[in-house]
């Protein structure tokens, strides 16, 4: 297939390695751009928690919990694919790599928030059930809080797969820099 994308190909690309230092912010990018997500994400839950539960204002507290949670889980993501979890639906059609990530991480995220509650029930002296007020407090409320794990990971995983099979430079220049958007595919 022609590439008429305007782009170059990158190192991987081109059969060699890259340094190290280009690694490590490769990394830290990646790690910059799913923190932020999870932020966002964790941040909205928050404040969904807070209408609920009909507190009044934002929480600085719960609101740098997310920060800190979202750093936390964007490092369990980075590891979990250095690790290669949900590397063998890569011979499958992206819809099914997507949403089989999607699925698998939203299953790893719920599992560390339980642990992390837990922990933090422990360390406050309650017992085991008040970990699980937080995601719901029933078994129907876990599931729906990793059902809203999962479709809110769908667009994150969306686009790097997306940028694994454009080239990740390609799909950031049509998403996020002004100018020419042109980017064709063709097939010969």
């Amino acid at each position: 297939m022609q590439n008429l994308a305007n782009t170059t190909p990158g190192t991987a690309e081109a059969g060699g390695k890259k340094s190290l230092k280009k690694r490590a912010v490769s990394e830290l990018e990646k790690y910059a751009v799913i923190s932020a997500y999870l932020w966002v994400l964790f941040a909205l839950f928050s404040l969904h928690k807070r209408e609920v539960l009909q507190e009044h204002g934002i929480g600085a507290w719960q609101q740098s919990f997310a920060i800190v949670n979202a750093l936390i889980f964007g490092k369990v993501i980075l590891i979990a694919q250095a690790l290669e979890f949900g590397k063998g639906l890569e011979r499958r059609a992206l819809i099914w790599i997507v949403l089989g990530k999607s699925l698998i991480f939203a299953i790893l995220l719920v599992a560390f928030h339980i642990v992390e509650e837990a922990i933090r029930a422990w360390f406050k002296s309650q017992p085991l059930s008040a970990a699980f007020a937080d995601l719901g407090g029933t078994l129907s409320g876990l599931l729906t809080y990793a059902a809203i794990f999962f479709v809110a990971l769908i667009p994150l995983f969306a686009f790097q797969e997306a940028a694994r099979i454009f080239g990740g430079g390609a799909l950031w220049s049509l998403f996020f820099r002004a100018g020419d958007k042109r980017f064709r595919l063709i097939e010969d």
